[in-house]
């Protein structure tokens, strides 16, 4: 990466530790006052207020780093307007429709977990229509060797794709420019990296896993607070402000779990022939950032490990359960529990193409 990447990464990583380290703090209070005083006042109006104004403070995070830390080539600040307010009205709409379906949960059944299986569930299947609702981007089918491949034509600089779908009825989705500008043998590594990952059902497992991280924290949040026992509108305040600081958690606890499926995708495509040396060398290029220098940053905040410390974990055999890309995953499936968190981090902030599909290896 050349100095400008370097610092423009930089910037950008502390762009996303103070937006997440402001909803971490706000919802922090938002649980103290729902613990510690009278909310019997909060009806669903002041709900309806508390999240347009969630809304449009994130609002402000987002020009920040999507008019103003992109990366080259930029967009000017009309297209960037356009792009962005389709975006953001998107997502807002889907987290209204989850705010939804959790009201109508608690109503129902007294908590929000029915709510959270049926919302995971719909974002894993609608992930190709929201990439186009939100983020403006058509995807077109490919045939490739051994079945068929996604392409996804978007302008950002960092989007990667990942896998679509689960079991037989995986594909990749790559974006078209790779497809046009990077050498066969990087791409054929890159492809081969994950059609392992298809083979041995790494996307499900993660799925699961996430959806197991997210309905535990919600049982946790109910149990803790007391949810049950509240208005709907108090208990939905409540539950998005925990599971925003149960998300936290994720964000420090699942980097250090996806890292083992980096590293042993690296070593599969190595063992099924190809040479991923020169891939894992650019692809900090692509994405725009190297992990960190500092082993503690990049043990938190990178969940894709610097290409030096790839290629030396290249010539170590894989150890060890591999749960899949976890991390970036639940910046996605996060939508579910009512958390603008999977926005507000360093890598996806101001850029909704990468909402959808967080850039992942």
């Amino acid at each position: 990466m050349t100095t400008e990447q370097s610092e423009l990464a930089r910037r950008r990583l502390w762009l996303g530790i103070t937006n997440v380290g402001f909803w971490v703090l706000t919802t922090a209070v938002g649980l103290y006052w729902l613990t510690c005083y009278d909310t019997s006042g909060f009806n669903l109006r002041r709900l309806g207020f508390t999240f347009a104004a969630a809304v449009a403070v994130q609002a402000v995070f987002d020009f920040i780093g999507g008019a103003w830390l992109m990366p080259e080539p930029r967009s000017s600040m009309m297209n960037f307007l356009r792009c962005w307010s389709r975006g953001a009205l998107g997502h807002t709409l889907v987290l209204a429709c989850v705010g939804l379906l959790s009201f109508a949960s608690f109503r129902l059944t007294g908590g929000f977990c029915f709510a959270i299986l049926l919302a995971t569930a719909g974002l894993a299947l609608g992930r190709r229509q929201l990439l186009r609702a939100v983020a403006g981007v058509a995807i077109k089918e490919l045939p490739s060797e051994g079945g068929k491949i996604l392409t996804a034509d978007t302008s950002d600089p960092a989007f990667t794709g990942g896998i679509v779908g689960f079991g037989q009825r995986a594909k990749s989705l790559l974006p078209a420019r790779w497809l046009a500008n990077l050498p066969k043998e990087e791409l054929v590594a890159e492809s081969s990296r994950r059609q392992w990952q298809m083979k041995n059902g790494l996307p499900g497992r993660a799925f699961i896993l996430v959806l197991g991280w997210n309905v535990l924290g919600d049982a946790a949040g109910s149990l803790a607070f007391r949810l049950a026992d509240r208005t709907p509108t108090e208990a939905l305040l409540g539950h998005a402000c925990w599971m925003t600081l149960w998300a936290f958690g994720g964000l420090l606890l699942l980097p250090a779990l996806s890292r083992p499926t980096v590293f042993a995708a690296d070593r599969a495509a190595a063992d099924s022939g190809c040479d991923p040396r020169r891939w894992i060398s650019r692809f900090p290029n692509v994405v725009g950032e190297d992990g960190s220098s500092n082993s503690t940053v990049q043990t938190i905040f990178y969940p894709i490990p610097s290409a030096e410390f790839r290629l030396r974990q290249l010539d170590q055999p894989p150890s060890g359960f591999v749960p899949g890309n976890l991390a970036r995953s639940n910046l996605y499936y996060s939508w579910a529990t009512l958390t603008l968190l999977g926005r507000a981090v360093h890598c996806n902030v101001g850029r909704p193409a990468l909402w959808v599909f967080p850039p992942s290896a």
